[in-house]
């Protein structure tokens, strides 16, 4: 693990220093990741976090993550490596209106204390690249690729035919 970077910013101040963070963290340190990932063991993300101000005196973060997590492939419920290269430009908010006035191409984060946890923006992209469904790319789907046809259980269809057969109506009051 590298250890070059703090674990709070203040991002008004890293944006008007033009500040860069890059470095590797733990996967097993990130509790938001616990219940979506398979066992971390030791693995750790990259990732590189540029702080700057944009033409509208917006403050902005670049933030890229590189690696791979490990991941329970839902088809054969075996772990792999899923490799993550995910990138985003984030417009760092106080308030709604504010992201709502943001360029489409930037993704409003709201930041409601005067400072963020670094951790928590890598998480966060870390969460934006993985797969709705994890498949291992060497996995194969169940069966023979065509859909299940069940059988439809008639619980009545016995019934039917033994009062077509009967001489007499069962039901029938004399």
């Amino acid at each position: 693990m590298s250890r070059d970077y703090p674990d709070w910013i203040h991002p008004r101040k890293a944006a008007q220093a033009r500040r860069e963070f890059a470095g590797t963290m733990p996967l097993a340190r990130m509790e938001r990741l616990q219940d979506v990932l398979d066992d971390p063991g030791d693995a750790e993300i990259a990732f590189h976090v540029v702080f700057g101000l944009d033409e509208h005196g917006q403050v902005r973060a670049e933030v890229h993550v590189s690696g791979t997590v490990p991941l329970l492939c839902q088809r054969s419920l075996r772990a792999y490596g899923h490799e993550i290269d995910s990138r985003s430009v984030l417009g760092l908010v106080t308030d709604e209106q504010a992201a709502d006035a943001l360029p489409e191409d930037y993704e409003p984060l709201l930041v409601e204390d005067a400072r963020i946890s670094l951790e928590d923006l890598v998480c966060e992209e870390i969460l934006l690249g993985l797969p709705l469904v994890p498949r291992a790319p060497d996995s194969k789907p169940v069966g023979d690729g065509r859909p299940a046809v069940a059988e439809t259980y008639k619980p009545f269809a016995g019934l039917a035919e033994l009062a077509t057969k009967a001489d007499v109506d069962p039901f029938k009051q004399e």
